[in-house]
């Protein structure tokens, strides 16, 4: 893989523009009756909304911090996600995680069911080939920040609030902590008060985790304590980068985003904006979205 695609920030990485798009459609809202607690429903059109229950679960107890669930699939109509459709996705790739894959395609199917993500063949090719290309075609879940100047100095010179210069940039080149305080953290105030940053460290220790790059302690007590989530992210960050939790934060991002509906309506770009506030990777997203298309999109749920 080339520098320019390993190194680049997440979503919370760049500084954020006004979120471009509209979202036509509001997206289902998900009743199926069972036992389990609520958990909160995020509508881009109108909030928070009520608290729908889950599906018909099965917890499965795992070992701590995390709960894995799974539930018995007979009824639910799921567009099914295979390991070697990952594989064709990402074809070139030879470094895909496995745990990644399996937290996707096994772990994760019902939760991606409750929350109306694999329902529909449309909304799977959006979404993974999303998760795809931020999170090295699911090679990494943890941002590299090995850039070298010329990177360095292209993401976050004079277009973001770090500034970097080039004298800069070669003393940071190669250096992932030192770049991380230089942008995330002390070193550049605006991100740090973004971000909750408050001392030395806390750029470097709330570095992007995950499938889409959760980065800055602000944003870690936020998605950590999410009724979906309910994870002390801040205490220990690593935990974003657990497989299926990294899948449940996407998820939440997703929502969080209003990307469902802009998915059903096929608005690659709008998508594309949303998650990484530009025009970052957008022919390379496209790209990514047309594969998907060919393996999820005539494939029924079932």
């Amino acid at each position: 893989m080339g520098d320019s695609l390993q190194c680049r920030p997440g979503p919370f990485g760049y500084d954020s523009p006004p979120v471009s798009g509209s979202c036509p459609t509001e997206p289902l809202i998900c009743t199926a009756p069972t036992s389990f607690g609520p958990s909160a429903y995020y509508s881009p059109l109108t909030g928070f909304l009520g608290l729908p229950q889950p599906p018909p679960f099965t917890a499965v107890p795992q070992a701590a911090p995390v709960v894995e669930t799974r539930c018995e699939t007979d009824g639910l109509k799921i567009v099914k996600i295979l390991p070697a459709e990952i594989i064709l996705l990402t074809y070139g790739f030879r470094k895909r995680l496995p745990e990644v894959v399996n937290a996707i395609c096994n772990e994760a199917e019902c939760y991606l069911w409750y929350h109306e993500i694999n329902r529909s063949p449309l909304r799977v090719c959006h979404f993974l080939a999303q998760l795809a290309h931020e999170s090295l075609m699911f090679t990494s879940l943890y941002e590299n920040l090995s850039y070298t100047v010329e990177n360095i100095v292209k993401t976050f010179g004079v277009s973001h609030s770090a500034n970097v210069t080039i004298e800069q940039a070669k003393e940071l080149a190669g250096k992932p902590e030192a770049l991380a305080e230089r942008v995330y953290g002390l070193g550049n105030p605006k991100k740090a008060a973004e971000f909750g940053h408050l001392v030395a460290g806390e750029g470097w220790r709330y570095r992007g985790r995950g499938l889409i790059h959760l980065t800055g302690k602000a944003n870690y007590a936020f998605y950590g304590d999410l009724p979906e989530i309910k994870l002390d992210l801040v205490k220990d960050p690593d935990l974003a980068a657990n497989p299926l939790t990294a899948v449940k934060l996407a998820v939440a991002f997703w929502k969080q985003r209003g990307l469902s509906a802009l998915a059903d309506a096929d608005m690659t770009d709008q998508i594309s904006r949303r998650v990484n506030g530009g025009d970052v990777g957008l022919k390379e997203r496209g790209t990514l979205v047309a594969k998907a298309k060919d393996i999820w999109l005539k494939k029924a749920p079932s």
